[in-house]
């Protein structure tokens, strides 16, 4: 109980100083985050920050404004003479400029560099000074009255005071009487940044691939066309005024990392293999736009998929654009099973001195193709053994008897394909390693470490595998896919 008093207390406590203190307001700035983390800088910004005087603060008190570095205000160079401060009454404001001169009526003659509006308040303010040391402003509040407590007032900086910005940034408020004891102090955000590019995707790739012929899609983004499926995905990019600092894009490209290879080698590629022309990226209208290259078919596992938008295509104004990636196999080509599709997104810009390309987004979900079937690998296989059995058992929990295609990988990376027997419907099926070995055509006189795939003509879940190697007495269980969790 006495814990539970004294924390109340100290919130108290907290909380009355809080409300002394003073509140300092803007509509920040606004900067490009992959500007900002190029070194571009904002020159010249003309913005407002408004103040909230919490306690009183007397006649001849010094008010001291501290801005962080981000925020340069060493360009703002002053004239110190007898008219600092030009206070023009009947307009409520106080002026700064850059020759500190008036007219016979009271009114500045130069260009104005800073304004003070003071509203309906009874105070001015005088001998403003700029401290390049600490990066700071000062000035005085006018002999006459005091900002008596929740006195209010803005200042204005105009472009041609040259402040500079060139990341997020605070500025600190602190009074003081004229002997230097501190009255308040208070902060408050004159710049952020956000980001000037963005990439998401609306909706990835998810065909699943006929499992015989494997040229179509049995379910796929457009139902009406089993030969084609979608990618749907938006880009942004903001180089209007409201965002500061920011690059001027050229060009803008995403890859797409999958394994879009289904055969071939670096110097002979089938006529069943994916390429350039089997995609067709356009525009929200239906328009092509931007070019498609595959990468090159061979012993790459991940070919890249890049996508090429001039920056004609992405709209500057930081509206999210739409675009598709429109793949068809044409009845002929054969689709492959892609695993996991990830995407990546990349801008090159003109401006000096930025090293090009920057990267937006990496690695984002854009969907994949897989067979519409049981996929189950064994990724240790080995077969031909002596003293060694290895086989896998097949359990078919449904009624409908299914049929097996099997594909296998060697140690030295030759390919094998084949076909087992049907599994019959509401049975567990053994199968031996003779019976893959000679479904898959190798030397029954070799031995052979193999990762194996069955490729089952059955719904997912409907039939589960178990395999092992007997030697002698010995029993050990291999690891399959669905063990693994995996979807191979």
């Amino acid at each position: 109980m006495k814990l539970f008093k004294k924390a109340l207390l100290a919130t108290a406590i907290v909380g009355a100083f809080g409300a002394n203190a003073a509140t300092v307001t803007s509509d920040p700035v606004k900067l490009s985050a992959e500007g900002v983390a190029n070194k571009l800088s904002a020159p010249d910004v003309a913005f407002d920050v408004d103040f909230v005087i919490g306690k009183e603060t007397a006649a001849a008190s010094k008010i001291t404004l501290t801005f962080d570095k981000t925020i340069s205000v060493a360009d703002l160079n002053l004239n110190t003479g007898v008219d600092n401060v030009i206070n023009v009454t009947a307009d409520g404001k106080g002026y700064i400029t850059a020759d500190g001169q008036k007219d016979a009526n009271g009114q500045p003659t130069g260009t104005v560099l800073v304004t003070f509006d003071y509203g309906t308040g009874s105070f001015t303010f005088d001998k403003f000074k700029v401290n390049d040391t600490n990066n700071s402003i000062e000035f005085v509040v006018n002999l006459g009255n005091p900002l008596t407590a929740n006195s209010a007032f803005r200042m204005s900086f105009a472009t041609d005071a040259g402040v500079d910005f060139s990341g997020a940034g605070n500025v600190a408020y602190k009074s003081t009487t004229v002997a230097g004891a501190e009255i308040e102090t208070g902060t408050g955000v004159l710049a952020t940044t956000a980001n000037q590019f963005a990439f998401n995707v609306k909706a990835p790739f998810n065909g699943l691939i006929e499992r015989l012929e494997k040229d179509t899609f049995s379910k796929n983004s457009d139902s009406a066309d089993k030969e084609e499926d979608k990618l749907v995905f938006e880009l942004s990019n903001n180089e209007s005024s409201s965002l500061q600092a920011h690059l001027t894009a050229t060009t803008h490209t995403v890859v797409l990392e999958g394994n879009f290879n289904n055969g071939g080698s670096t110097t002979t590629v089938p006529a069943t293999q994916i390429a350039d022309g089997d995609f067709d990226l356009t525009n929200a209208a239906s328009a092509s736009v931007g070019t498609v290259t595959l990468g090159a078919v061979g012993s790459t596992a991940n070919q890249k998929l890049t996508l090429t938008l001039p920056t004609a295509n992405v709209a500057t104004t930081g509206a999210k654009v739409p675009f598709n990636l429109v793949f068809d196999s044409g009845n002929a080509k054969v689709i492959p099973e892609t695993k996991d599709i990830l995407a990546s997104y990349a801008v090159t810009v003109s401006d000096a001195g930025v090293t090009d390309p920057i990267t937006v987004a990496q690695n984002v979900a854009a969907g994949k193709w897989a067979l519409d079937a049981t996929i189950i690998n064994i990724p240790y296989f080995p077969v031909g053994f002596t003293g060694l059995s290895t086989s896998v058992h097949f359990a078919n929990e449904s009624t409908n008897a299914a049929d097996v295609i099997v594909e296998a990988i060697d140690g030295d990376g030759k390919e094998y394909k084949g076909t087992l027997d049907d599994l019959a419907g509401n049975t567990v099926t053994k199968v031996g390693q003779d019976k893959v070995m000679k479904a898959l055509g190798l030397d029954t006189t070799k031995s052979y470490k193999l990762s194996v795939t069955f490729n089952i003509d059955a719904n997912t879940g409907d039939v589960n595998a178990y395999a092992f190697s007997n030697a002698g007495d010995a029993r050990q269980a291999l690891v399959t896919s669905q063990q693994k969790g995996s979807d191979k």
